[in-house]
């Protein structure tokens, strides 16, 4: 049965490519971090006899399969299957790495679903979550429990532990630990109204909290001038331009996710109705009433006439014509520009609040990636040596080079060329930093309390606060900040994003709202890209004066009848595992 099971999987995965797996992220996110001292301490204590690097008395050769930009270069002699990174692991784990394969990382997705389909696994692989989920079901890798246990180091294990029951939920089967997650930021999926307070205090108007307000406000941003200019030319609510969507899975900057939020209406989730059955967010009651309000407003004029149409919404918005839009706490990068040049004071909060008076957030999926080993590899616990030494030793290649090379990341670039490689960040990086900074300004902690080793970016946060930040340390709004400052252009959008939009998520608190499923079944390839086109193209119409509200009721009709209550049922089975 699991050969006609693999044969099916091949041939559906040889139709279209799934959700891409890629090694591709950028070396900066981990390259700026802590200081030669707290990492050679750090290492030190991973290194004592019994520790997660302590090298093979005998070479262990790993099989690896690996994807690889074409634009990546390297010093001359070396290439993806002999190189200083592969030198070092040998040198100082006595672990051998050998490539059975190496594609580009455009084909990554599409030769690792071969591989699954064909059964001709590497050893250790780095895979999506469709891709896990598959090879949990045809019985193709082992669990880690037992190696994770024993060989993960005290920070791997860190970052996983912060990913609490959810993560630990997704990389676990029948109380076995199966995967090793990368954590995604929790935060990065939450998202917030951002909201012009220098127009609110012109205005002489109170934070909106409700949908009410919210709509209030925006009526006046729109009516009464905020800008001064004496033009007719402000936008109340902006949503996503022509590339954009209204709702999408976790953080969705210009999308009106919040709204939808306020009816408790989570398009694109699979979600739980009352009696415990998963049903589909976007063909719900609640998304009909959401997308009723929303018609209302924008036929109101409180949403951007232009949504859906012009070519980006970024460009208003910095040029202040804009009052409030919604997405994520790093939406202050996008914004930054603007506070730094004096033109606006953006602020963020979870509004609007739902009629029980909390927020709800719909939450992206707790990890996208995920080290598998075959079950048939008899050194597992070699991927815990290899991601240990990753996360021990990274940094110092920036520093001092990688092994005994000289060579340096900027000339072997970790991210596209170290085996396994993932971004490893704690789930809550994003409220500790904030929590951080907050206590560092009242002078509640110095540095000296603060591990940097887990929070990498966290010296340079408290360094530039420290000189950016002027009093009231409570009070952010822009004029608190010293943007003539050297140092401001470089870091000032980053504690924007964190201290404004961060602060909602911890001072102000959130309903957090999971996707039972996150990845793709077997039906989706076949039914998804047309279902989704239908119900965006459905909701845009309603909202925007197109199509009738009755209108839903026929798109729920044709999404069940045209495949959508097929992958329903593949769902509902995957989620009982």
């Amino acid at each position: 049965m699991k050969k006609k099971l693999l044969a099916l999987f091949l041939m559906t995965t040889m139709l279209g490519s799934l959700v891409g797996c890629s090694n591709s992220n950028g070396d900066d996110k981990k390259s700026d971090q802590s200081t030669a001292d707290s990492k050679k301490e750090t290492s030190s204590d991973a290194k004592t006899t019994g520790g997660p690097l302590d090298p093979y008395e005998d070479t262990v050769t790993i099989h690896l399969g690996a994807g690889l930009n074409p634009n990546t270069s390297f010093p001359e002699g070396q290439t993806m299957e002999n190189n200083a990174f592969l030198d070092a692991i040998k040198k100082d784990l006595n672990i051998e790495i050998v490539y059975d394969w190496v594609c580009s990382v455009s084909d990554l997705s599409q030769k690792v679903n071969l591989c699954i389909g064909s059964n001709t696994l590497p050893d250790i692989m780095n895979v999506n979550a469709t891709q896990y989920r598959a090879m949990l079901k045809y019985g193709q890798i082992q669990s880690l429990t037992d190696a994770y246990d024993s060989c993960a180091s005290d920070l791997l294990k860190s970052f996983v532990n912060s990913g609490g029951e959810q993560l630990n939920d997704m990389i676990s089967q029948d109380g076995k630990m199966m995967a090793i997650p990368a954590p995604n930021i929790k935060n990065a999926g939450v998202n917030v109204m951002w909201i012009r307070q220098d127009w609110l205090d012109k205005l002489e108007l109170q934070t909106p909290r409700t949908l009410d307000e919210l709509k209030t406000v925006a009526k006046a941003f729109v009516t009464q001038d905020p800008d001064g200019n004496g033009k007719d030319d402000t936008i109340g609510i902006i949503g996503p331009a022509n590339s954009g969507t209204l709702t999408n899975i976790g953080g969705n900057l210009w999308g009106l996710d919040p709204i939808f939020g306020s009816f408790k209406s989570f398009p694109q989730y699979w979600i739980k109705d009352e009696s415990g059955e998963i049903q589909y967010g976007s063909i719900q009651p609640e998304t009909k009433e959401a997308l009723g309000e929303l018609a209302s407003m924008y036929a109101d004029g409180l949403i951007d006439p232009q949504m859906l149409i012009r070519g980006d919404s970024q460009e208003p918005t910095l040029a202040g014509n804009v009052g409030i839009f919604f997405g994520p706490w790093w939406a202050g990068y996008t914004i930054g520009d603007s506070v730094l040049n004096g033109k606006a004071d953006w602020q963020a909060y979870n509004t609007p609040l739902a009629k029980d008076g909390k927020y709800y957030a719909h939450m992206a999926e707790p990890t996208s990636q995920y080290i598998v080993v075959n079950k048939n590899c008899k050194n597992p616990e070699a991927a815990m040596k290899i991601i240990n030494y990753l996360l021990y030793e990274e940094s110092d290649w920036v520093e001092n080079g990688i092994g005994d090379s000289g060579v340096t990341p900027k000339e072997l670039p970790t991210s596209s060329v170290y085996p396994l490689f993932n971004v490893y960040d704690n789930a809550d990086e994003d409220e500790v930093t904030y929590d951080t900074l907050k206590k560092y300004l009242n002078g509640e902690i110095t540095e000296d309390d603060v591990d940097f080793s887990t929070h990498k970016l966290l010296k340079n946060d408290m360094e530039a606060i420290k000189i950016l930040k002027k009093e009231p340390f409570d009070d952010y709004s822009q004029k608190y900040w010293d943007v003539d400052n050297e140092i401001a252009p470089t870091n000032l959008s980053r504690l924007i994003s964190i201290m404004i939009g961060v602060r909602p998520s911890v001072e102000e608190g959130y309903e957090e709202v999971y996707s039972e499923y996150y990845a793709q079944t077997e039906s989706m390839e076949s039914y998804w890209a047309n279902l989704k086109k239908m119900e965006d193209e459905t909701f845009a119409k309603i909202i925007m004066g197109q199509a009738s509200l009755d209108s839903f009721d026929e798109f729920v009709s044709n999404w069940k009848s045209q495949g959508g209550d097929k992958i329903l049922d593949e769902i509902k089975a995957e989620a009982s595992k």
